[in-house]
């Protein structure tokens, strides 16, 4: 499979899993010229070792921050940075600047970004990058004559816009004072990624629901796969599961309490549930206008955000998360829901149902739809044994599509869409 593909610069300005996972895939087989991303911390550079040695709790929350951007998958030896944009970015995020000038300086960050990676192909063979953030290293590839592989981690963003329309339209109270100013971005934006589109060779995508929203997008179907992301390797113990018919339903949030998350859907099925029999502990950042908070639910707790690792334990420790997005790529929430052998309420809106069997390891309904999760959550409380025995069917999912799965699809993708060039 090597000699098939070309030295590639893998390009990301951030080092979540799946783009650490894209780059493995190339590395693998002796095909990645090259990792350029923002930045990425060293838990043993200097700034590591400063705030380790500083026994203040400041210090400790700063550090647990930054490890959220650490090389977990890839050798620094294969790794270039830059750094400047991403550290004025995060700072403007953490001292308050706001959505608005937040959103600048992220613009700002990401045309410097990718301007910076069109500087780097010089050994590289092909680029791989992400959408937004690919244009002028495509533009500058073609005039190399090198392939172009485009990666859309997220669903057309025509489709989402059409959405959040529709969600304002019938929720005037989640309108905010910052909708115009991201209204008036949204064309030039999109116009942006439809370029990045148009100059692909190759489109890689991560859910059959996210390749359909881009060839409806426009995007050629020949040269567009979808290849879904993998479950962690850390896998549950089947044998420390438990069934507690007795206690309350124990179901959790993880991420983002927002719109596109569905989180006004599940405020509203919440207080569907019969008091007392169930609770809900919501972990991740809330951003939904207050209020909306103003009477929350019983049995809802914000738990805020902890790490990846304490998240897993969590999960272990449930009966069912709770998924309601209206519009997510992929969600990988629920490949980690499944590696701790934990059943997943989601919907159709979600790439990663295509990795949910209904009834079997979790349960779909319809985005949107308060009224069919307050049902799922319902039949969750009536059928206890069911949903415990859904937990050795999810942990068999996660099982048998890991990372190193995804990572072999993507060089296969890859592969057959550059033969077809």
């Amino acid at each position: 499979m090597g000699e098939r593909l070309p030295p590639t610069l893998v390009a990301f300005p951030g080092v979540p899993r799946f783009a650490q996972q894209a780059a493995l895939a190339f590395l693998e087989v002796g095909a990645l010229d090259r990792y350029a991303t923002s930045f990425a911390f060293d838990e043993d550079g200097i700034l590591g070792r400063l705030l380790a040695a500083m026994p203040t709790r400041r210090a400790g929350a700063i550090l647990a921050q930054l490890r959220r951007r650490t090389l977990g998958d890839l050798p620094k030896s294969v790794v270039d940075t830059q750094d400047l944009g991403e550290i004025v970015h995060t700072l403007a995020a953490k001292l308050g600047a706001g959505p608005i000038m937040t959103d600048r300086v992220w613009d700002a960050m990401s045309l410097a970004y990718t301007r910076g990676v069109a500087r780097r192909l010089r050994s590289a063979k092909a680029v791989y990058a992400y959408e937004y953030t690919a244009l002028e290293a495509f533009e500058r590839a073609r005039e190399l004559g090198l392939p172009r592989i485009l990666d859309f981690p997220s669903l057309n963003s025509r489709q989402y816009k059409a959405l959040q329309d529709e969600q304002m339209r019938r929720f005037p109270e989640l309108a905010t004072a910052n909708d115009a100013y991201f209204a008036g971005k949204f064309e030039q934006r999109q116009a942006r990624r439809d370029r990045e589109m148009h100059l692909a060779d190759v489109i890689i995508t991560n859910s059959g629901l996210t390749r359909r929203s881009h060839i409806e997008g426009g995007a050629n179907p020949h040269k567009t796969f979808a290849i879904p992301y993998g479950a962690p390797a850390n896998l549950a113990d089947p044998t420390t599961f438990a069934a507690q018919p007795d206690r309350p339903l124990k179901a959790v949030w993880a991420g983002t309490f927002n719109i596109r998350k569905g989180a006004h859907y599940l405020l509203e099925a919440w207080r569907a549930v019969e008091r007392g029999a169930a609770t809900l502990e919501a972990y991740g950042a809330i951003d939904l206008p207050p209020r909306l908070l103003e009477h929350t639910p019983e049995g809802l707790s914000f738990r805020g955000s902890i790490p990846q690792g304490q998240l897993l334990n969590v999960f272990e420790a449930a009966d069912v998360l709770v998924f309601p997005t209206l519009s997510d790529g992929f969600g990988m929430v629920v490949t980690e829901a499944f590696s701790r052998g934990l059943p997943v309420i989601t919907t159709d809106q979600a790439g990663a149902a295509d990795l949910v069997r209904h009834g079997e390891n979790g349960l779909i309904v319809p985005a949107g739809d308060a009224a069919a999760l307050a049902d799922a959550l319902r039949w969750c409380l009536d059928n206890r044994r069911r949903l415990y025995e859904m937990r050795f069917a999810a942990l068999e999912t996660a099982r048998g599509w890991q990372w190193s799965d995804y990572r072999r699809g993507l060089r296969e993708a890859v592969a057959a869409g550059l033969a077809r060039m």
